[in-house]
């Protein structure tokens, strides 16, 4: 497809190639997920983690819309919550956590959040809700707390404020449609998308509302970007360009020229169009298709979506497909994990097997020197998923060999944020996480124990439990050494 503003194909060069520095160590913990049967739906709003930044390979700062909230999970030790920071007044919070769970009385004080960025020494994180945008000040990045292992700052000296530049047009704002948000690591850029107003410029750095620097930078009808349902939106890698996504195409930004200068900064928009329906809505028999949002590895560009039939659809899915260097295109579009047909589930297990709540809209890359990992924020499964996608970006062909692996970090947290009763008056998501063991979960002298649903049946009727083990017994049993018998 010819770059839309100058004509002509674009060349390698001029786009990512993150080389192979992008993503995460393995989790060494995928098959104890696999040893409960979570509801699919969450019974409190209709949400959950609704976006992902991860901080290093093994912190991740998530928004979760069910609890208003931000968490640091930690991934290494299977979703344990070890930093919180609650969003809205804690005077709003509900007067009866009960009948909220149960009679889903709408909290319109609450913020809602979509989406969320920083940088490495960004002093504020930011948010996004369907209305508009918030800056949250901290005492310090949130990678020098993870350096440190020390999240506590984040409750006790955070703060909350909305933050919309005066150059960004009021007609925007609150009218629903303010999406994603995107911080360069360096900080040298910060990008938020809009449905159909195009993409919004801020400087996280200083993030004040007179700055220069905050401006509508991409308008929708720029260089070929005329669709009106943007929604994802990434730095590459190596910043040298934005990722766009919208419901059928996926726009490659440039960030820096020749000279290394940001053309955005002089209103200059140049931008690679990947049609993604044309490419992939063969795997349905032709059937239309929708997509929420694109990451970018090495010569690999992995798709979130799903088909769209009758006007309703299922389980998300992930493609991935391929730069041809001399052919200077896009092509073959495989699935390589999840249905996209099937019923909305919480499945772990190798690529097509796995299956995915119907809500999710926002993915990132976890950062590692050895391997690749897409990090999924499953929004009903109330759940991070972690897709090992090493295989199908170092040998090519291997897209058998993609496994999906759940952090179900969510466990009773609304009832421990809102409930007013002991003992959750008494508790708070960092001690509730220690008492289960999750902070330091980890294998044994013979490694991790590959248990199937009866095996794991059995080893809990063995220790007296009687039914199938949930994670917070699992953890805390491993915590105290307690490791699962060999036969």
């Amino acid at each position: 497809t010819p770059e839309p503003s100058i004509r002509r194909k674009p060349r390698l060069s001029q786009f990512d190639r993150p080389e192979r520095e992008a993503i995460m160590k393995r989790w060494a913990l995928s098959t104890l997920s696999l040893l409960i049967t979570p509801a699919v739906t969450n019974a409190v709003t209709g949400k959950g983690p609704t976006g992902v930044h991860p901080i290093n390979d093994r912190y991740l700062a998530v928004v979760d819309s069910s609890i208003d909230s931000i968490l640091i999970v930690d991934g290494n030790a299977a979703g344990a919550v070890v930093g919180h920071l609650v969003l809205h007044d804690r005077n709003n919070d509900p007067s009866d956590a009960d009948a909220h769970i149960g009679g889903h009385e709408p909290l319109s004080s609450w913020i809602n959040p979509i989406s969320i960025s920083t940088c490495d020494e960004c002093k504020h994180l930011f948010i996004t809700s369907p209305d508009t945008m918030y800056r949250v000040a901290l005492e310090r990045p949130l990678a020098i707390m993870a350096q440190n292992h020390d999240f506590s700052a984040l409750n006790t000296k955070s703060t909350v404020r909305e933050f919309w530049p005066n150059n960004w047009s009021q007609k925007y704002k609150g009218d629903g449609l303010l999406r994603m948000v995107s911080v360069a690591p360096d900080g040298s850029s910060a990008y938020v998308s809009h449905s159909k107003g195009g993409v919004f410029s801020f400087d996280p750095l200083e993030p004040v509302e007179t700055s220069e620097k905050a401006k509508h930078a991409i308008h929708v009808g720029d260089a070929g970007i005329d669709e009106q349902e943007i929604n994802g939106i990434h730095h590459t890698h190596s910043l040298k360009n934005l990722v766009l996504t919208s419901s059928k195409y996926v726009h490659i930004v440039k960030l820096k020229d020749d000279t290394g200068v940001n053309p955005l900064d002089d209103g200059s928009v140049t931008a690679y169009r990947l049609p993604l329906d044309y490419h992939c809505d063969y795997l349905y028999g032709g059937n239309k298709m929708t997509f929420m949002d694109t990451v970018i590895i090495n010569d690999y560009a992995f798709v979130l979506g799903h088909p769209i039939e009758r006007g309703i659809h299922n389980g998300v899915a992930l493609y991935r497909l391929t730069w041809d260097e001399d052919q200077e295109q896009w092509h073959d579009c495989v699935q390589v994990a999840g249905s996209g047909v099937e019923a909305a589930d919480w499945v772990d297990g190798t690529g097509k097997e796995a299956r995915f709540s119907m809500t999710p809209h926002d993915i990132a890359l976890l950062p590692s020197m050895t391997s690749h990992t897409i990090v999924v924020a499953d929004v009903d499964n109330r759940a991070l998923r972690y897709v090992d996608v090493t295989g199908a970006v170092e040998t090519g062909d291997q897209t058998q060999g993609v496994s999906v692996t759940s952090v179900a970090y969510n466990e009773d947290l609304f009832m421990v944020l809102y409930k007013k009763e002991e003992p959750w008056t008494t508790l708070s998501p960092e001690t509730v996480m220690k008492t289960d063991g999750k902070s330091y979960y980890h294998s044994g002298e013979k490694g991790i124990m590959n248990l199937n649903y009866e095996d794991a049946q059995e080893e809990c009727s063995r220790v007296g439990i009687g039914r199938i083990c949930t994670l917070p017994e699992i953890r805390a049993r491993f915590a105290r050494g307690q490791y699962p018998t060999v036969s």
